[in-house]
């Protein structure tokens, strides 16, 4: 029943409270790439590119750097200019908008304006005007007055929102797909210590069926991270399980067990 404090308005921090917004655009705009790339949050990424407009934006990537990559799980974040490269861009005029202005001028316009050089229209993706010359006429091009289509490299998922652009790697190595494995396996492990009740400090031994080889090669390199995470003392391979949990792990089906260890 106490009142409820009042805000000392001294306290705030714009300029903290502005890169928060941008790295929440971004790690929201990454989790739209995951999600159009049938990504999971738990399959380790690359790299992610965010296009920054001005320094402030840069700036403000590099200090919440870390967080971005922990809530969208890729190895290396990079601000760059644009991303020309991954995106092409395609313009093409607005006849809803353009006709009411430059009614006499339409042909011309539909004709020549998605010929113009890319770096000449795209202030327009950022909310700036343009004024260009065309048939020795001046015309002034707002961004609505130009319909602006992407195609992006196969290799790369993007998205943009207000501004905010990101593009981020959807390229996957062995050595991710393994990572991706190893998160897997963890989660199953961890479920099955939820569903026997077990407390946060019990040392379990893992048992597992599988009859791919890359549950093998992965459980190689990953099994000390395994073990670390879900506080097992072994983890073994084998043929019979009468009490096993059929999960997936990656793409490969795989039977788990755990016990208690003594």
């Amino acid at each position: 029943m106490c009142d409820y404090p009042t805000v000392n308005e001294d306290l705030l921090d714009e300029d903290l409270n502005a890169r928060t917004a941008l790295a929440q655009a971004v790690v929201r705009l990454g989790h739209q790439v995951r999600d159009q790339s049938n990504l999971r949050v738990r399959q380790p990424l690359a790299e992610i590119r965010v296009a920054c407009n001005n320094a402030a934006q840069r700036d403000a990537i590099e200090q919440l750097a870390s967080v971005i990559q922990d809530e969208l799980n890729v190895k290396t974040i990079t601000t760059v200019d644009n991303l020309d490269g991954i995106v092409q861009y395609a313009y093409k005029p607005n006849l809803k908008t353009l006709g009411p202005k430059y009614g006499k001028l339409l042909g011309m316009l539909r004709k020549d304006l998605p010929n113009l050089a890319p770096e000449i229209l795209a202030p327009l993706r950022s909310g700036s005007n343009v004024s260009v010359e065309m048939g020795g006429e001046t015309i002034e091009l707002e961004p609505d007055d130009v319909l602006v289509s992407t195609e992006q490299s196969s290799e790369w998922g993007t998205a943009d929102d207000a501004g905010v652009q990101v593009a981020i790697s959807t390229k996957l190595s062995p050595e991710l797909i393994e990572e991706g494995m190893a998160r897997d396996f963890v989660r199953h492990v961890q479920q099955l210590r939820k569903d026997a009740d077990l407390e946060i400090e019990n040392r379990i031994h893992i048992k597992y069926r599988s009859d791919a080889s890359e549950i093998k090669q992965m459980l190689n390199v990953w099994s000390d991270y395994i073990s670390t995470e879900t506080l097992a003392d072994s983890i073994e391979s084998v043929q019979e399980m009468a009490d096993g949990k059929s999960v997936s792990v990656g793409e490969f089906a795989t039977v788990l067990s755990i016990g208690i260890a003594e």
